[in-house]
């Protein structure tokens, strides 16, 4: 069987036309995000809420309730979560701050002591023995401080300091925003279908839906392992006895939205307090040992079970669209990186099987009909 010129050639037109439209509107929605950046951050933001609370809103609906009051007593119940865990946690970390403080003099001279000789008999590199000596070191000019980075540093804090006003309207007006947006969720998305022309409104539809599982599989599934895991590190550091560990487990839970990294954060500052803390003993076995259990439950019950196999996106994907959304528009580019990866993913996905179910890929070559 023999294709026809023509209907390769109209492949490769409607293939190359698909390409160029898809480019250029993912072009012109990086360059309107890169341009309104600040103002659409907490617009995005409100979107991101709204898009994970719409289904549970739906639900509220489908039992009888009005969408208002589904979103109020929802509204409701958030507010007073939130309000309860900082009335827990916000007392806890003030409690481990100043037990830190009081013990980090003592702390910072035992590791200088214990780590010290072997850093100078391994690597050559002579250390103060105690803080005082440090300061000595200091004032003497034997260790050099550097002036220049701490100068630097110095100068972005006041940078930020003079955006914090801007921050805090940003947060006040986030929730109004997300307030409306779940009022008019599914008029927003009807009406956005409604603009594509009726032949193409079911494939639209269609490759919406796909997108959707996609997004929902990685952010509503994996904020939910996310919250296991914070807690996990937290509650095992915390019986260990290693400083910090509500801060450890909510920072580490909060990044492991990233993969790898917040596993990467739970195992360097926990095994650096107890270092700090107990030095080389059965404490940094015990740390290290429950991070191992932390990572094979993830790995081989929370993930399974809570996001299972509707993720569809590969982890290094995932973070190749974290780190190039985050380069180029700092936190909005970190909202919307997931969101177009799968946009990507699911329009690349569509080129790739129109071009299986064509003659062009077809039609056998004239080397397999002899």
């Amino acid at each position: 069987m023999i294709s026809d010129p023509r209907d390769d050639r109209a492949f490769i037109e409607r293939s190359a036309r698909i390409a160029i439209i898809g480019a250029a509107a993912l072009g012109v929605a990086v360059a309107v995000l890169w341009v309104l950046k600040g103002a659409l951050t907490p617009l995005v933001a409100a979107l991101v809420i709204a898009y994970l609370f719409d289904p549970l809103i739906d639900r509220f609906e489908a039992r009888g309730f009005s969408r208002g009051a589904a979103i109020g007593l929802l509204l409701a119940v958030v507010g007073a979560t939130l309000f309860g865990v900082a009335f827990v946690l916000i007392p806890a970390l003030q409690r481990e701050l100043a037990a830190l403080s009081e013990r980090l003099p003592g702390d910072l001279e035992r590791a200088l002591s214990t780590l010290g000789p072997r850093i100078e008999r391994d690597l050559g590199i002579a250390l103060p023995r105690t803080i005082h000596d440090a300061i000595e070191s200091v004032r003497h000019g034997d260790v050099a401080l550097p002036l220049d980075a701490v100068r630097g540093l110095l100068e972005q804090l006041l940078r930020g300091v003079t955006g914090t006003v801007g921050a805090l309207v940003s947060l006040l007006i986030i929730p109004v925003l997300a307030y409306y947006l779940l009022v008019e969720f599914d008029r927003i998305r009807l009406a956005l279908l409604d603009l594509v022309p009726r032949a193409h409104q079911a494939t639209v539809a269609s490759g919406a839906a796909r997108i959707d599982s996609l997004i929902a599989g990685f952010i509503r599934g994996q904020l939910t392992v996310c919250l296991a895991l914070g807690a996990l590190y937290a509650i095992g550091f915390a019986v260990i006895g290693i400083d910090l560990a509500i801060a450890i487990g909510v920072a580490s839970g909060l990044l492991a939205i990233i993969p790898y990294v917040g596993g990467a954060v739970a195992l360097v500052s926990s095994v650096g307090m107890a270092l700090l803390r107990f030095g080389v003993g059965s404490e940094l076995a015990l740390v290290i040992g429950w991070y191992l259990v932390v990572q094979a439950l993830e790995s081989f019950v929370l993930t399974p079970r809570i996001v299972g196999k509707s993720l569809g996106m590969h982890p290094v994907t995932v973070i190749v669209a974290l780190m190039i959304g985050g380069d180029l528009l700092g936190f909005l580019g970190l909202l919307v990186a997931v969101p177009l990866a799968a946009v990507i993913q699911v329009f690349v996905q569509d080129l790739v099987a129109l071009y299986r179910e064509s003659s062009f890929y077809r039609t056998p070559s004239d080397l397999e009909g002899s």
